[in-house]
């Protein structure tokens, strides 16, 4: 073990470490630096060519309306709008592509984020899907509490009356 004497004056030490900021200095915080290493992007597989079909447009609108009117990508919602695949359409097998059009798996987008984001895999994830009305809505129930209303597990945007749930997966968009 060392003596006292043998040691740093710790207290001389911090302050002669001590000196003023000079605007000329290049400090980076840990986040800017992480900020500046580039992760490899990465594609998702196209494993379809298949042709697209229209989204209609009552889906559109009940899709920037669960979003808000703002682009997911960049918060703006200022420009036109899009409807963008979190999960490109490509990415599903022909058989699924039921899947890849359904409503949680669309997202509003402006047409640079959409146009920029491509088919490279990104940190969306799926969505609650839309609905164009829940079973309230359809049966006009909203206001008293009836007995046979169907037990509703999944998550949904009404078109109508905003989040609620529904019975079954083929009532989402």
């Amino acid at each position: 073990m060392p003596l006292m004497n043998e040691t740093a004056d710790i207290l001389g030490y911090c302050d002669k470490s001590i000196r003023p900021q000079d605007p000329d200095d290049n400090i980076f915080s840990l986040g800017q630096i992480l900020e500046r290493i580039q992760t490899p992007a990465y594609r998702w597989p196209i494993r379809n060519r298949e042709e697209r079909t229209e989204i209609s447009s009552q889906k559109r609108a009940i899709i920037h309306a669960r979003d808000g009117g703002l682009c997911r990508y960049c918060g703006d919602g200022g420009h036109l709008l899009t409807v963008d695949h979190i999960i490109p359409r490509s990415a599903f097998p022909a058989d699924k592509l039921h899947i890849a059009d359904r409503s949680d798996n669309l997202i509003s987008a402006c047409w640079d984020c959409n146009e920029g984001k491509s088919n490279y895999e990104n940190d969306q994830r799926k969505k609650m899907g839309v609905t164009v009305a829940c079973w309230d809505c359809a049966n006009h129930a909203h206001d008293d509490e009836r007995e046979d209303r169907p037990y509703a597990p999944h998550l949904a945007f009404c078109g109508r009356c905003g989040i609620t749930r529904v019975p079954e997966l083929s009532w989402i968009l």
